[in-house]
């Protein structure tokens, strides 16, 4: 975890943060700083006490994983539940009580694939798990990650957008994507792709070794997958060299 210590205006009109980190006192220097402090709900003027409506410690309603309140009958959805603020998820909240209430279904909300893009230039589209997330959790990864300035062609030196990077987190033991964060000209369609592979259980290979239109932004996915394999294979035949192996 880190803390914001101070933020100070520099001479050349720049930002510059100083932030205590667990590697000691760092300096973050850029061109603007934006303050996320978060939302609080709108829950007081329910009066959800007088239906014995329970709330969380933050204001939000408690809900299960099928929205349900802590009262039998009484469901809660959108932004007065825990969760991430977002419209697509409102909707699916929505879909899962269309479902149970009208048509007799058991969707819910456990396990659910919920990504986000900020719509900044370029954008960060994100899914899942971070690295750090699945390291905390003892999962044993690998980590796919590319920048967007290939030496050989592709889309985004053809649109001149190669800013930023791609970077995914992957199950060792299954293949399996774990999450995804993409800063670059469309990262928010690009991690759509790897959503789509993560919610069909698809392996990286799939996407590695999958036929994408050239050139494509998507096509930029298989390589760095592609990349990925081929710095591990290095990485291998080195230790193996280092330790007299064949």
């Amino acid at each position: 975890d880190s803390e914001t210590v101070k933020a100070e205006q520099t001479g050349n009109g720049q930002v510059q943060l100083t932030v205590n980190t667990p590697a000691g006192e760092q300096r973050v220097t850029g061109s603007h700083l934006l303050v996320a402090t978060g939302r609080v709900p709108n829950t007081e003027r329910l009066k959800l006490e007088a239906a014995g409506v329970r709330l969380d410690g933050r204001g939000f309603i408690d809900v299960d994983d099928r929205l349900e309140t802590s009262v039998p009958g009484i469901y809660a959805f959108g932004d007065v539940t825990p969760g991430p603020a977002h419209t697509h998820k409102a909707f699916d909240d929505q879909r899962i009580l269309s479902t149970n209430l009208t048509k007799g279904g058991e969707r819910t909300a456990a396990g659910r694939l919920v990504p986000y893009t900020v719509f900044i230039d370029p954008q960060l589209g994100r899914i899942g798990l971070t690295e750090t997330e699945a390291r905390a959790q003892g999962l044993n990864i690998r980590v796919a990650k590319s920048g967007m300035d290939y030496p050989t062609p592709t889309r985004a030196r053809e649109l001149g957008e190669t800013r930023g990077f791609m970077k995914a987190v992957i199950d060792a033991d299954t293949g399996q994507i774990l999450g995804a964060a993409i800063l670059a000209v469309e990262g928010g369609e690009m991690m759509s792709v790897l959503q789509v592979a993560m919610m069909g259980k698809l392996p990286y290979t799939a996407i590695r070794d999958a036929i994408f239109t050239h050139p494509t932004l998507a096509e930029m996915l298989a390589d760095m997958f592609t990349f990925a394999d081929m710095a591990m294979e290095a990485a291998a035949r080195s230790t193996d060299a280092a330790s007299g192996g064949s």
